[in-house]
């Protein structure tokens, strides 16, 4: 039983990032003892997890009276772009369901569960398998409570917490090995946002680029990393899972300034969005008219009122758009803003053996005038990855309550 919801947890990690803003979910259907078909969730509106497994079960000519199905999300039991897949498990016949985890959004939680008790079919819950399956589903949880993409924070930072030397060197920090989980971490979310003046000093192409890392995948594949305090199903999986071609994410850029290239690689084929305020844009227009084409051009969404109130408006806008998963990349001011409005859920920081003296810091934010008063994190992990201390830790305990 172990091997069969292990795989379904290992196909739900790989769908991550393919799926929104529905939550990517693995299924596995077993027989006699023996595995005779896998399922995924398809890209929004294809096919549940559970559906496609049936399929292909039922596409081969097999019966699946009597079968068991292990999935690491309750089944749906409502319509939505798809038919309820509590329905579908129900009607092939299939005889026990094993689910890791509860539905989290509060409309359903616990209605595909009745419908397959209420249709004759065996339901057990995988209680040990829970909090794995609920590190791969966090994203949909904030997504279907609030309509605002999970904000993952990734920085690479120096021992004594600097992201970049006095003249804003940071090239490069962390490993080659964190700098692999880096893309490893983009091609499972939806967008990466930066900000106005990492845009101008980096250059940064916000792509996912595995192929670059070939030597470090191979390390990941022979190498077991030992991750110390809770065992994370997520960042378990994005250590050890093995690569596959995936698309880029939408590049988020998070205000303009008159320094901005033409040429920016975020701009290459035009998977972009642009936030600003109509104030600054119009500036922007009237001091620069060389670029005033090219900015009118730009693929911009106008927001407006303080820092703490344009990042929430860029949230609601990137939900509304169906962005379920967000890696915010930089820089300091901007993590400031999205830490000052809670906005920010996980933590995750690659610490390097590396002493700057001084520096930018990873967050400049309001701060508290007392320790007591600090932000603490909860579910803390950590790795050695080479001479890097890879920390990960989120802004909110677990919530669901099946947990």
């Amino acid at each position: 039983m172990k091997d069969f919801m292990e795989t379904a947890l290992d196909i739900a990690y790989s769908r991550m990032g393919r799926t929104s803003p529905n939550p990517a979910v693995g299924a596995v259907i077993v027989k006699d003892g023996a595995v005779i078909s896998t399922g995924g969730t398809a890209a929004y509106g294809g096919p549940h997890a559970e559906a496609e497994a049936i399929r292909a079960a039922l596409d081969r000519g097999i019966s699946l009276k009597g079968a068991e199905i292990y999935v690491s999300l309750e089944p749906c039991g409502h319509y939505g772009k798809t038919p309820p897949c509590a329905m579908a498990i129900r009607d092939a016949g299939i005889g026990r369901a094993h689910i890791a985890l509860m539905d989290p959004n509060p409309l359903v939680s616990g209605s595909g569960a009745r419908i397959l008790k209420e249709g004759g079919v065996d339901v057990v819950f995988e209680k040990e398998y829970s909090e794995s399956a609920y590190d791969l589903i966090r994203p949909f949880e904030k997504y279907i409570r609030q309509k605002k993409p999970f904000i993952v924070y990734k920085s690479a930072v120096t021992l004594d917490g600097r992201t970049a030397s006095i003249k804003g060197d940071s090239k490069w920090i962390s490993s080659s090995l964190s700098r692999c989980l880096v893309h490893r971490m983009r091609s499972k979310v939806d967008a990466v946002i930066v900000g106005k003046n990492t845009l101008f000093s980096d250059n940064p192409s916000l792509n996912v680029r595995l192929d670059e890392f070939e030597q470090e995948a191979a390390f990941f594949a022979e190498n077991t990393i030992n991750v110390s305090g809770r065992e994370n199903g997520f960042i378990n999986r994005l250590m050890r899972a093995k690569d596959e071609t995936p698309g880029d994410p939408l590049r988020v850029i998070i205000g303009l300034n008159a320094g901005v290239a033409e040429d920016a690689h975020v701009w290459d084929g035009g998977n972009y969005l642009v936030f600003e305020t109509e104030d600054n844009y119009a500036r922007l227009l009237e001091e620069n008219p060389a670029k005033r084409d090219f900015l009118r051009n730009l693929n911009i969404f106008f927001i407006s009122g303080s820092r703490e109130e344009r990042v929430e408006a860029a949230l609601r806008e990137l939900g509304r758009r169906g962005i379920m998963f967000a890696m915010l990349e930089g820089g300091a001011a901007l993590a400031g803003s999205f830490f000052d409005s809670g906005n920010i859920d996980q933590f995750l920081y690659f610490i390097a053996p590396v002493l700057a003296g001084a520096g930018r810091p990873s967050v400049d934010g309001q701060g508290t005038d007392f320790m007591a008063d600090a932000a603490r994190l909860f579910d803390i992990s950590s790795a050695m990855i080479s001479d890097d201390i890879l920390f990960c830790g989120y802004r909110n305990d677990k919530c669901l309550q099946d947990l």
